[in-house]
């Protein structure tokens, strides 16, 4: 596995405790949010790079027990390729454009670990601690 960028630990980082985050959560999470176009162009290549590390997988359905449905390698590249036709920065906030509601239901698409990505998150927070990058100096 090739070094991981500073987003890409970040996203790992995050999902280390739940093992699963929505893709507009995270972006809020790990980068300070501004709008501009490269947000969502470096948040696309850092999912893409750690779907590929099968470090991560996307998620768009839950199971008969409310457990998220891990997508396929393929299909995980898929929903972050279409991430730009859905996602917009409306006032200070990205938002998906297709959880509008009510009645609001799970923000998909979901970024879930793996096992190999939970180990290299623990790896992460033992050498950098919690949210090294919003310490205040």
């Amino acid at each position: 596995m090739s070094e991981l960028s500073e987003l890409e630990m970040r996203i790992l980082s995050e999902l280390e405790e739940a093992g699963e985050e929505d893709v507009v959560t995270m972006m809020m999470t790990v980068m300070p949010p501004t709008g501009h176009p490269s947000e969502l162009d470096d948040m696309q290549r850092a999912l893409e790079n750690l779907v590929r590390a099968d470090l991560v997988s996307m998620s768009m359905d839950r199971d008969a027990t409310g457990r998220l449905k891990a997508l396929s390698k393929d299909e995980s590249l898929s929903a972050i390729a279409d991430l730009k036709s859905h996602l917009r920065f409306l006032g200070e906030n990205w938002v998906d454009t297709r959880n509008s509601g009510p009645p609001f239901g799970d923000p998909f698409p979901y970024i879930v670990d793996t096992e190999a990505g939970k180990e290299k998150a623990f790896q992460i927070l033992d050498q950098r601690g919690y949210q090294w990058w919003r310490r205040r100096k």
